[in-house]
């Protein structure tokens, strides 16, 4: 499983939101303190930012733990965004590292984040999902894991309707119909750079943890970054920041 965040909102430094936070981003990939399935987000880091008059966002992804990490502080104090989403990952056994597998995920404007994880991906719902998928989503894969699989599975479907909120709605049903019967947690974040949405759902088991704060611009996160006001989203509910 992974560690995930997204921010909309007026422009802020990355730093304020991936390394200063009491409990930032950085802090769990070495101290989580919700996660069930694993101790450490060791295994990657990586950050997509929308800028100003650009439609397709930045992307930084490191194989790195990402409190192994310079590069992170070296650009994050001057970086601004008021779109960003970002994960540190605990790679699933049997799924594979590799920069390929590192989170975000992109695709022309959109970017995406999964937390959680089919089980026994490689071994049937890998096929059913690729099956399933139309020439471009299916072109878009690179890697190996379950995560992308979901994004093309996102994909597929906002590429023929380009509604987010219902792309996500479907994914969850494909995904749904794809495990076989297998347990699958499913905790996603997508953006377009001007919107984010998100939902956080199980199949066989609790839905992964997924809060919201609303302050000074919206916050999405697998854990509280600070102490505060945070809402845990209802489990299967497509929740939007705009």
């Amino acid at each position: 499983m992974c560690r995930v965040l997204a921010y909309l909102g007026p422009q802020r430094p990355l730093k304020e939101l991936l390394l200063e936070p009491s409990h930032s981003l950085e802090v769990q990939s070495y101290a989580p303190k919700e996660m069930e399935e694993a101790l450490l987000n060791a295994d990657g880091f990586g950050v997509a930012w929308y800028a100003e008059g650009v439609a397709e966002p930045a992307r930084y992804r490191t194989v790195l733990p990402m409190w192994a990490d310079e590069n992170v502080r070296d650009f994050a104090g001057q970086v601004r965004s008021g779109c960003v989403i970002a994960a540190v990952r605990s790679a699933t056994p049997g799924i594979g590292h590799g920069l390929a597998n590192t989170q975000p995920f992109v695709h022309g404007r959109v970017s995406f984040l999964h937390n959680g994880f089919i089980r026994g991906f490689r071994t049937g719902p890998m096929r059913a999902i690729r099956a399933r998928l139309g020439d471009e989503a299916y072109g878009a894969i690179r890697g190996t894991s379950d995560s992308e699989h979901l994004f093309a599975l996102f994909l597929d479907h906002y590429l023929a309707h380009s509604d987010l909120e219902q792309a996500l709605e479907a994914t969850l049903e494909r995904a749904d119909e794809a495990r076989a019967g297998e347990r699958a947690l499913l905790s996603l974040v997508v953006s377009d750079g001007k919107k984010i949405c998100a939902v956080t759902q199980a199949f066989d088991g609790h839905a992964p943890t997924l809060y919201r704060n609303v302050g000074a611009g919206t916050l999405i996160a697998s854990e509280p970054i600070f102490e505060g006001e945070w809402e845990t989203l209802e489990a299967g509910k497509v929740v939007t920041a705009t």
